[in-house]
């Protein structure tokens, strides 16, 4: 098992990050495991592991594999854009690689 943290901020502005606005940690195995929705006004997130796994967004309740998600290294940090349309409910999946 290993935890993937995920932080949404508001805004992103030359290159920096807003306002944080939450985070969360999502406990990962060898299945595939959701965020909660991710934040209507988040427009970026920070995504970091110290175990690799494989990451997708997507509405509902999303499913990663190697098949469909990027590869997040160990102890890497990945910025992702994170729009959410008012009503739209999206998450964040990960699985271990």
């Amino acid at each position: 098992m290993a935890d993937l943290i995920i932080s949404y901020f508001d805004t992103v502005s030359k290159e920096v990050a807003g306002t944080p606005i939450k985070s969360e940690t999502v406990v990962t195995s060898g299945v595939s495991a959701a965020s909660a929705a991710i934040p209507v006004k988040s427009d970026v997130c920070s995504i970091f592991s110290a175990a690799a796994h494989y990451v997708t967004i997507g509405e509902g309740t999303p499913s990663a594999a190697a098949s469909n998600s990027f590869y997040l290294p160990a102890n890497q940090q990945m910025w992702l854009r994170t729009f959410v349309a008012e009503g739209q409910t999206v998450k964040i999946a990960a699985i271990t690689a």
